[in-house]
């Protein structure tokens, strides 16, 4: 599936491509060059998705956003339902210098393809609350800003993948309740 979400940036309408898919080939989602505790192709039949500007018109310094992840881990162990909800950083040292973006540039692109997450769990849905944000800084006066969102993820178990989970467009108000979570892991995180 490939759509664009549309996205006012400095006054500027732009278009946001989001390609959201089965994994197909560790090869072409990038598996086979990364260090994972389980046989490669066991990413085939997980999500892969990649959002990103094809044809941005705005240049320089103004083509600046970025991404924030927030995903929320349903889990089933032993017959009981449980829910974790945490920011998608990538590595360890985000969390500890307490950075939630995922990825941000001139313009921000953002892959990401999970799998194998279940751990000692029976049953897990995994889903991903990715939004895209025009960062803090002089040309905003310092405040993060909801610019687009959308929600993404799926669905395993022991057996392995069990489906992905339907594509939603996700709302300003969707982001106002995330920013709350946000807040209270990322206190110093402008508003």
């Amino acid at each position: 599936m490939k759509t664009t979400l549309p996205v006012l940036l400095r006054g500027s309408q732009e278009f946001l491509t989001v390609e959201y898919q089965a994994n197909t080939s560790a090869a072409e989602s990038g598996f086979d060059v990364l260090d994972v505790p389980f046989p490669k192709e066991k990413c085939i039949g997980y999500p892969t998705m990649h959002a990103y500007f094809e044809n941005m018109k705005l240049s320089g310094y103004k083509r600046y956003c970025g991404f924030l992840q927030i995903v929320k881990r349903e889990e089933v162990k032993y017959g009981k339902t449980s829910q974790v909800l945490f920011y998608d950083a990538p590595g360890e040292y985000f969390y500890q210098i307490g950075n939630p973006f995922c990825a941000y540039g001139f313009p921000a692109s953002f892959y990401d393809a999970p799998c194998c997450n279940l751990g000692d769990c029976d049953l897990l849905t995994w889903k991903a609350y990715t939004y895209l944000v025009d960062l803090p800084s002089r040309m905003n006066g310092d405040r993060l800003q909801f610019l687009a969102g959308f929600s993404w993820g799926y669905r395993e178990d022991a057996s392995g993948p069990l489906g992905l989970l339907d594509f939603e467009i996700l709302s300003e108000q969707d982001w106002k309740e995330h920013m709350k979570f946000l807040s209270t892991l990322c206190p110093d995180l402008p508003k």
